[in-house]
């Protein structure tokens, strides 16, 4: 899917689905000519500093354009500027994209992590708001290590250099003529005329038809299809694409589009089709198993996203403005909320930019009609942990500082 005065969020900053890159600001960075390699600590980047643990943040854009951010270590909270205009809102761990009428302005929130498998190192330098990338209609961004897509309607994607937007500043690297291009470590792949390929490769090309959604996972990147999905994977530098579909035919109606989950993990989640109603069912993608389990849930449903904890939570937004954690293994409801958001999900402009993000701990959630961003404790009876004013309003919401 899509702030001057925050209490405590006194001023607020401004996401497959996504989704889905690996963006890795060379955690361990070449060094500068003019330093030593044995000056410069593992993990080392120039102009950030390297912390003990994530510096997780939440971004958000509100009403008027106020762009803030929300440090969930102190509960700090600054403002960074404005964003006019901003209907939609996507995050790759440390860059904020959200749309405008111009276009899609990128905002480094100045907190990320990467990820090396057996250990992660976790940074932090000062935020801004880097610039627009200029363009017409609905956008989707996926950030990758050298390369960041940005994928307008009109079936436009630009190319831009990662590392420069770390830098401050917007370098196009390419347009391709293509509705969805996912970025893979170095590797692109592009979906066209039913198909998806990885650009440049000699590998033939996997079926792909009516693509839509693309998240990253522990095990490699996902595209999803209309006949399921196709796994990008990597194996000494070689990128395979394997189908996963469905396990029956699947109406076009319940097809899984937009893929929700916690960074890092290999289970991800969909909502089985967009019901007005809200949907009756959601799908879980194991990227590890390669394997589609369809979930029937006793709440309809405008929002999920799979915690791929040791319990397999769920995390959902119900049509009544509830915040449910569900049974990963039944679909049932587990614990819930009142109902946080129950004036924003009747008012279908608002629905629009509400965002649930998971994390190890916590899910978030923001509610523009309620003035507020919660915290939810999805393991412990889906508890309010806490909950953050924003008198603007917060339309759009990322979460920030974690791996992608």
């Amino acid at each position: 899917m899509p702030l001057p005065d925050l209490v405590p969020l006194h001023r607020v900053t401004g996401a497959l689905l996504a989704a889905g890159a690996l963006l890795a600001l060379a955690a361990c960075s070449p060094t500068p000519p003019d330093l030593a390699a044995d000056d410069k600590p593992h993990g080392y980047v120039e102009g950030a500093a390297e912390l003990g643990e994530p510096q997780l943040t939440l971004a958000t854009v509100d009403a008027a354009g106020g762009l803030a951010l929300l440090d969930l270590l102190d509960g700090s909270s600054d403002a960074l500027g404005e964003i006019e205009g901003a209907t939609a809102a996507s995050t790759d761990g440390r860059f904020l994209y959200a749309t405008t009428p111009d276009g899609v302005t990128v905002v480094d929130t100045g907190v990320w992590t990467v990820d090396h498998e057996d250990h992660s190192h976790y940074y932090r330098a000062e935020p801004a708001i880097v610039g627009t990338v200029p363009g017409d209609g609905a956008a989707s961004v996926v950030g990758g290590g050298s390369t960041t897509a940005v994928s307008f309607a009109r079936g436009e994607t630009v190319l831009l250099d990662t590392a420069a937007l770390g830098r401050g500043e917007i370098v196009e690297a390419d347009r391709l003529d293509a509705g969805l291009v996912v970025p893979f470590g170095d590797a692109l792949l592009v979906a066209a005329d039913g198909s998806l390929a990885v650009r440049g490769a000699d590998a033939a090309a996997i079926p792909c038809p009516d693509p839509a959604g693309t998240i990253a996972t522990r095990v490699g990147v996902v595209v999803g299809c209309g006949d399921g999905a196709v796994l990008a994977t990597r194996v000494d530098d070689a990128v395979t694409l394997e189908a996963v579909p469905y396990p029956a035919a699947v109406a076009v109606g319940e097809r899984a589009v937009a893929f929700h989950g916690r960074p890092g993990r290999p289970t991800v989640a969909a909502l089985a089709g967009r019901a007005p109603g809200g949907a009756s069912a959601v799908w879980l993608l194991d990227t590890r198993e390669r394997t589609w389990t369809r979930l029937a849930t006793d709440t309809p449903l405008l929002a999920v996203t799979a915690a791929d904890d040791r319990d397999g939570h769920l995390v959902a937004l119900s049509t009544d403005g509830r915040v449910l954690t569900l049974d990963g293994a039944t679909g049932a409801t587990i614990a819930a909320t009142g109902p946080l958001l129950a004036s924003t999900v009747a008012d279908p402009a608002l629905l629009a930019g509400v965002t649930l993000s998971v994390d190890a701990t916590r899910a978030y959630v923001n509610a523009p009609a309620e003035g507020r961003v919660y915290e939810i404790d999805y393991a412990d009876g889906a508890r309010v942990a806490r909950d953050f004013e924003v008198p603007g309003g917060p339309l759009l919401l990322a979460e920030t500082g974690r791996v992608s």
